[in-house]
């Protein structure tokens, strides 16, 4: 299982994409983990802090997003 995200800035509007893998919930107690991995992809997922956007500060985390 695994994600990849990007963060982007459009006239002063924050973009973030997340697309992940997340296991199927065809067995009992899948969706138990695929809450926990989304639960782990918002925790850990980090993005650079980017200069040049005047005096507004880039999302640091995908919640930070509009």
């Amino acid at each position: 299982q695994g994600s990849i995200s990007i963060s982007m800035s459009l006239h002063h509007t924050t973009f973030c994409f997340v697309c992940c893998h997340l296991t199927s919930g065809e067995k009992e107690g899948d969706e138990l983990r695929r809450n926990s991995d989304v639960m782990e992809i918002l925790r850990k997922t980090r993005f650079p802090r980017v200069r040049g956007c005047g005096d507004v500060k880039s999302p640091e985390t995908i919640l930070e997003h509009e």
